[in-house]
């Protein structure tokens, strides 16, 4: 998988061979108008990825402010990105 910056101009003219690279090498790109970020173009699996991972991480959030009613938001938020950290490095090590 590789991350490339592309203007829109190029996106557009080869849009099908950017959807081909995106499906069968994964390779996600950044597509920028005028030097500007605007929208990225990745394979439907690693979407679908992010946005179940996302869904987790908050749906953990609400079961600890749940139980942690008293407990600020950014306190919380911060205990779960530090264990998040901590999972993917062990992770990373397998």
């Amino acid at each position: 998988m590789t991350i490339k910056t592309i203007p829109a101009v190029e996106a557009r003219v080869h849009f099908g061979a950017i959807m081909k690279k995106s499906f069968k090498n994964r390779d996600r790109f950044v597509v920028e108008k005028s030097g500007i970020p605007m929208v990225v173009i990745l394979n439907a699996d690693d979407y679908v990825n992010m946005v179940t991972e996302r869904e987790e991480r908050f749906k953990i959030l609400d079961e600890i402010r749940a139980a942690l009613p008293d407990l600020p938001a950014e306190e919380i938020e911060a205990d779960v990105a530090e264990a998040v950290k901590y999972a993917r490095r062990k992770k990373a090590r397998v």
